[in-house]
C-alpha cells in the first residue's frame, strides 16, 4: 500500500505485511506449547488469595476503590507480572487454573478477582451501570433487543473485542449444557486475509460503526466509529463485532454497508470459525482467562442452564487498561469509550455480589 512506511516500532506491525509475532498463532502452535498460556496455581498462591480477599473484605473498604497496596499477594504478584506481559506482549491469551472459588464466600470471591486484576491493569466500568466487577449470567433476556448486551442472555455471543485493552474471565458456575469459550488470534486472520484476499484488508481499515446499545450519555452519538483494522506505533488493533456492526444500521445516520464491506466481515468471522485457528474451553470453576483485545478475538456458544437463579451459569468479568506505555492505543482513531470501558450513567464505580 503506498505511503506506508518501511518500518514500524513496537511489534514491528506494518499495514500491508505479513505480522511475524507470537501473538499470530494457530491451534497446533499453541496446543504443542500449553506452557506457554496455562498457568496452575499453587497451595501458596491460593493461600495468598484468601488471606488478601479475607483482610480486603474486613477493611470495608470498597472493591472498587482498593489498590494493590491493599492486595498484597508476597509469592503470586511476579507470576502475574509474567502473566501480563505474556498477554500483552507475547500469544495474547492466558489461562489460570485452580482460583480459590471454593474457599472463598461470594463477597470475598468478587474483592479477590478484582484485586488479582489490579496486578494486570486498572478496572474499567463495563456498562452504564458502572460495573467493574461483571457477572456474566442469563436474566432471561432478548439477545436482539436493541438495549440488550449478549452476555446477559444465554445466547451465543459472536466473534468481538471488548472495550478496554484486557478482558479476564472468572467461572464460578458451568452451564448444564454449552457455555463454551473460544479464542481466536485477530493477528492471524490478518496474515490470512493478506494471503488470499488483500483487498478485505483494505476494507476492514475504513471506519464502521458500532452499536453502543443504549449505553451512551445525552448529546453522544448511539454509536462507536473506528475501523476494524488498524495500526498504530508499530502495534496491530482489532476492533471486531459483526453483530453490533450489523445493528448499527438501525440508525438513519449511519452509512450503509456496501457489499464488500459485508464479505470483509463475513471473511473474518469464517477465519475465527476455522478449527485450526480457534481453540475452544468449557471453562471450569476456578478458571481464569485473560486475554489481550487488540490481537485476540473471543466468543461463547449458546448454552442451556440449570434449574434455579442460583444455579445458572456463572462468571466473573473484569476489562482492565494496561499500565502507561505497554500498548497505546490511538487517540485519532479510538474513541474512549472503545479502550476505556463505558461511562457509569451516575458516576460512581460499583462491584454487585450478581448480576443485575
Amino acid at each position: 500500500m503506498p505511503g506506508l512506511p518501511l518500518k514500524a516500532e513496537g511489534d514491528g506491525a506494518v499495514l500491508g505485511r505479513p505480522l511475524q509475532t507470537a501473538a499470530a498463532w494457530t491451534v497446533a502452535d499453541a496446543l504443542a506449547h500449553p506452557e506457554e498460556w496455562q498457568l496452575h496455581l499453587t497451595a501458596q498462591d491460593a493461600a495468598d488469595i484468601v488471606a488478601a480477599a479475607k483482610a480486603a473484605v474486613s477493611s470495608g473498604k470498597p472493591v472498587p476503590e482498593l489498590t494493590v497496596a491493599d492486595f498484597p499477594l508476597p509469592t503470586l504478584a511476579a507470576k502475574l507480572e509474567h502473566v501480563r506481559h505474556s498477554v500483552v506482549h507475547g500469544r495474547g491469551f492466558y489461562l489460570l487454573r485452580g482460583f480459590p472459588v471454593d474457599q472463598l464466600n461470594r463477597q470475598e470471591t468478587v474483592a479477590a478477582f478484582f484485586g488479582v486484576g489490579l496486578y494486570w491493569g486498572a478496572p474499567r466500568s463495563q456498562n452504564a451501570k458502572g460495573h467493574v466487577v461483571g457477572h456474566i449470567k442469563d436474566l432471561g433476556l432478548d439477545a436482539e433487543a436493541d438495549d440488550v448486551r449478549v452476555y446477559a442472555t444465554s445466547a451465543a455471543q459472536p466473534w468481538h473485542v471488548d472495550d478496554a485493552d484486557l478482558v479476564s474471565l472468572l467461572c464460578l458456575k458451568r452451564a448444564k449444557e454449552g457455555g463454551l469459550s473460544g479464542w481466536a488470534s485477530a493477528a492471524t486472520i490478518y496474515n490470512r486475509l493478506l494471503e488470499t484476499r488483500p483487498d478485505l484488508v483494505e476494507e476492514l481499515t475504513k471506519v464502521y460503526a458500532f452499536d453502543k446499545k443504549g449505553e451512551y450519555a445525552e448529546g453522544e452519538k448511539p454509536f462507536l466509529e473506528l475501523p476494524v483494522l488498524s495500526v498504530y506505533k508499530g502495534n496491530l488493533f482489532f476492533f471486531y463485532n459483526d453483530k453490533y456492526i450489523l445493528q448499527a444500521q438501525r440508525f438513519q445516520q449511519v452509512p450503509r454497508l456496501t457489499p464488500k464491506q459485508l464479505e470483509a466481515l463475513q471473511a473474518v468471522t469464517d477465519l475465527a470459525n476455522d478449527p485450526e485457528l480457534h481453540l475452544e474451553h468449557n471453562l471450569q470453576p476456578g478458571d481464569v482467562q485473560l486475554i489481550h483485545n487488540w490481537t485476540q478475538l473471543h466468543t461463547r456458544t449458546a448454552y442451556v442452564d440449570h434449574q434455579g437463579f442460583e444455579n445458572r451459569r456463572h462468571l466473573l468479568r473484569l476489562w482492565l487498561s494496561c499500565k502507561s506505555g505497554s500498548r497505546p492505543v490511538n487517540p485519532e482513531v479510538f474513541p474512549k469509550q472503545a479502550y476505556l470501558g463505558v461511562p457509569p450513567a451516575d458516576g460512581i464505580l460499583k462491584a454487585p455480589l450478581d448480576a443485575e
